[in-house]
């Protein structure tokens, strides 16, 4: 599916820079050219002005509509491009269609979460199960079905959906290669393949539970459950395969509620754009212990952007050169960082701190990531961190030398007391700070007790991507 999408790009960016052009004109008016000032002395802010229009080109996602249009131009060529083109933008998402694959070990209560998440987000429904059991299959007794039949079905419901330019979840379909190569023959791609997560045991638990009375579901006898579970493990990871860079795994020992409400917040999530993206502006938050000097570097040097180190930000610290966010606004002003972009670290900021970051149209965050992690998990990653009084070196593993390990000692900062109080001052600030910078989707909280790599990811994850479909109506952020 590469390949094909690849193959847009010039023609994509030359259209969109077409695009930005015509709307740069547009919002040029007297006074706003070099060549044609409202006075001699009048010198236009053009870059300003451009700044201006890259946030509302990624504020309404302006390039995921460019390549979601000529995407449908290039596969289907309609008859009539712009009668096409003008359809295509009347769907509830013109950034195009939200496609979504559903997957799972056999007997978990797959399907009733795939209908519900199409029934959320307004898709067509397409269950391989479903379409069997319209067929007059009994798929219970089954372990794997003619696999021509299932291809057959599916497809047909998937062509249509796609000549009425709608969106769908795709319920228990591939569950082989072979029924994967026919969506990749069919041009046929989901934004998301969500796979639920399950240990064999608490499947038998469930089939048990069902079986008292316990539980609502279908029984599976004991023998076929063995055969569909064999045959998810011999056939599921082949499968999916081809789909690695949009699969997300969701584990399904936590309550449907949360399951569900993990599938609806990934199914939200957009491709990441293909369209030129600015400078980036980017605030990590998080409190002490959490790591944020350290994922903050780490994606400053992935993208390129200046690191600025906020520490514990406050409106009335001493003002640098008359500038109210004092030396770290001084330096985000910095050419340096209009140029390359910059993420900002702290573990401390007040609300007014962050309304004058917000409100003005040079700093105002483009994401604001807050790392959220349990008081324990803060205090544990800073039970071993050591300073040596002598060289001022941080050390994180006691050293060999016993002359160097007497010598070692732990700051007031990181004491247990210390990290808990600074950890509850943050908690309690973290709502004025949010509201501040507008408490919208360009915020996220991202769970942080668990392993760095895959805080780290769920960073590049956020920023990286355009900003996520609007909240489905009846869901909570």
């Amino acid at each position: 599916f590469g390949s094909s999408r690849s193959s847009l790009a010039p023609l994509r960016h030359s259209c969109v820079g077409a695009a930005i052009g015509v709307a740069r004109l547009d919002a040029m008016g007297k006074g706003t050219k070099l060549d044609d000032p409202v006075t001699v002395e009048q010198v236009p802010d053009l870059e300003a002005s451009k700044r201006e229009i890259e946030a509302y080109f990624q504020e309404h996602k302006a390039y995921e509509v460019f390549d979601f249009l000529l995407r449908e131009l290039m596969v289907k060529q309609p008859a009539d491009p712009l009668a096409h083109l003008v359809r295509c933008l009347e769907t509830e998402h013109p950034t195009g269609p939200l496609k979504v694959v559903v997957a799972s070990p056999p007997c978990i209560g797959r399907r009733a979460l795939a209908k519900r998440l199409a029934e959320t987000f307004g898709l067509v429904y397409i269950g391989a199960g479903e379409l069997l059991e319209q067929a007059g299959v009994r798929t219970e007794g089954i372990g794997l079905a003619d696999e021509q039949q299932v291809v057959d079905l599916v497809l047909a419901k998937l062509r249509q959906a796609t000549e009425n330019i709608q969106g769908w979840v795709l319920d228990g379909f591939p569950r082989t290669r072979f029924q994967a190569s026919f969506l990749k023959n069919e041009s046929i791609a989901p934004d998301h393949v969500l796979l639920l997560q399950a240990e064999e045991q608490s499947i038998r638990e469930r089939m048990d539970a069902i079986k008292f009375g316990d539980m609502e579901g279908v029984i599976v006898p004991p023998e076929v459950l063995d055969e569909k579970l064999s045959l998810f493990s011999c056939h599921n990871m082949a499968a999916l395969e081809v789909y690695q860079d949009r699969l997300y795994t969701i584990d399904t020992r936590e309550e449907p509620e949360v399951i569900f409400s993990k599938m609806a917040e990934r199914a939200r999530m957009l491709p990441r754009s293909l369209g030129p993206r600015p400078p980036p502006r980017v605030v990590v938050l998080g409190p002490r212990g959490v790591g944020v000097r350290e994922h903050a570097k780490r994606f400053s040097d992935r993208i390129g952007a200046v690191l600025v180190e906020g520490g514990g930000i406050a409106q009335d610290s001493v003002a640098a050169a008359g500038d109210v966010l004092g030396a770290v606004g001084v330096r985000l002003r910095s050419q340096e960082c209009r140029t390359q972009g910059w993420v900002l670290c702290a573990t401390s900021m007040d609300a007014p701190t962050a309304a004058a970051l917000q409100q003005d149209p040079d700093l105002s965050p483009a994401r604001v990531v807050v790392l959220d992690a349990c008081e324990e998990t803060c205090i544990e990653r800073l039970r071993t961190l050591l300073h040596d009084p002598v060289t001022g070196k941080v050390w994180y593993l006691l050293p060999r030398n016993e002359t160097l390990r007497k010598r070692l000692v732990r700051k007031p900062e990181v004491q247990n007391s210390a990290v808990v109080a600074a950890h509850r001052e943050f908690t309690e600030k973290l709502p004025q700070v949010l509201e501040a910078f507008g408490n919208s989707e360009r915020c996220c909280k991202i769970p942080a007790d668990g392993a760095p790599l895959e805080v780290f990811n769920a960073i590049v994850d956020f920023v990286e991507r355009p900003l996520p479909l609007p909240l489905p109506a009846g869901l909570c952020r």
